[in-house]
């Protein structure tokens, strides 16, 4: 064999398997790091994605019904009541019941509680959705006893299934209000029953802890009520629906279980649109401050008084914080988090220490993005009154 031939069948040396193998690395670091950077872009791009739609639907979810609030019970004589009382299954609220099972409800388009500093709010939005009526009925009778049935002036209009199923409805007289189940309307007669029953899981027995009522008191059709509540929990938007029914031939159930709905929504905050004639720097009025006319005068979060003040509420303002899904590391590993650096604001923020000012539940600087979204909601069945 010749010098030649043995010297092409050498192959590489260890020189260049390592040339080789270095230049192979470097590719694969400078590989990695941009899958890791484009991974990092990808997880922040679809993460404030994610916030903004989660934000757009908790939003929209609860305008739909604040929007809606205060059909039926948008009259003075309703709205002098502050909580109702009423029945379901064995158990009274609280009044009548001392203390009460069931849960309190406001007579009232619209309840923000005040979550107070540092802590979100809560909305509750009450409207009935009667099929054909709308106005209100009065006793034409005094009522002797508290199950007496009721003669009214024109029962047309509240409506009921024979077996029971028929709408809830309110009395009302002297700021004390009771919900009731209609289970017959005599039309002959003028005269709605509220019997008890299995069908009749809102009215109590004979001798129940109810109020009767005078001559005068008004009866408002409220159907298939609504009384949703929306909440913050969990870094979620929960909803709590006390009255819950499938359709106008079943009967209502209570509810007292909140469930999530929208996910990463970290606050809430909402505001009363009041048109008292008040200037507390909240709202500009070139025209002038001036209560009872048709326009917003101030926003605040303190619960009207009494049913002069509620007929004054005429919107509300809604301001909602969503977070984003994706935890941005800090770079270098150490470092602060430059995700967020301030606390995000809205139309409602007040100077520090405002129980209207949001609130980002890790702290800043955090490691998340945050949006905000906000919105006014013109009540109009308080508008249109």
């Amino acid at each position: 064999m010749s010098l030649q031939r043995i010297s092409r069948s050498r192959g590489l040396t260890l020189l260049e398997v390592m040339i080789g193998m270095a230049i192979g690395l470097i590719g694969i670091v400078i590989i990695a790091q941009v899958y890791l950077v484009n991974e990092n872009y990808k997880r922040s791009t679809t993460g404030a994605g994610g916030a903004q739609v989660n934000g757009a639907i908790a939003l929209y979810t609860m305008e739909r019904d604040l929007r809606m609030a205060g059909y039926g019970v948008n009259n003075a004589s309703a709205l002098e009541c502050g909580q109702i009382q009423y029945y379901y299954n064995g158990t009274y609220s609280s009044p009548p019941g001392a203390p009460g099972g069931l849960m309190p409800v406001v007579l009232a388009p619209v309840v923000i509680t005040d979550g107070g500093v540092g802590a979100p709010d809560s909305v509750t939005a009450l409207y009935g959705n009667p099929a054909d009526r709308t106005t209100l009925a009065s006793l034409s009778k005094v009522m002797l006893t508290a199950d007496a049935d009721l003669d009214v002036d024109n029962p047309t209009g509240f409506s009921f299934v024979p077996g029971g199923t028929g709408d809830l409805a309110i009395l009302s007289q002297g700021g004390v209000c009771t919900l009731i189940q209609v289970t017959d309307v005599e039309m002959s007669a003028l005269r709605i029953k509220h019997n008890s029953g299995v069908n009749a899981p809102w009215n109590p027995a004979p001798g129940g802890s109810f109020s009767a009522y005078a001559t005068g008191a008004t009866l408002f059709n409220l159907g298939r009520p609504t009384v949703n509540t929306y909440s913050i929990n969990a870094s979620n938007l929960r909803l709590l629906s006390v009255f819950t029914s499938t359709s106008t031939t079943v009967v209502p159930s209570y509810n007292a279980t909140p469930v999530a709905i929208v996910n990463d929504i970290v606050d809430l905050q909402a505001q009363y649109g009041k048109d008292n004639g008040i200037d507390n720097g909240t709202v500009v009025n070139a025209g002038g401050y001036i209560p009872n006319d048709g326009i917003v005068d101030s926003y605040d979060s303190v619960t009207p008084a009494n049913a002069t003040d509620w007929l004054q509420v005429l919107s509300v303002r809604l301001g909602v914080l969503a977070r984003s899904q994706n935890y941005e590391k800090p770079e270098p590993a150490g470092a602060a988090c430059t995700a967020t650096t301030t606390t995000p604001t809205w139309a409602g923020s007040g100077p520090p220490g405002s129980t209207a000012n949001f609130t980002v539940p890790d702290g800043l600087p955090s490691c998340y993005k945050y949006l905000v979204f906000e919105t006014v909601v013109p009540l109009r069945n308080m508008l249109w009154r």
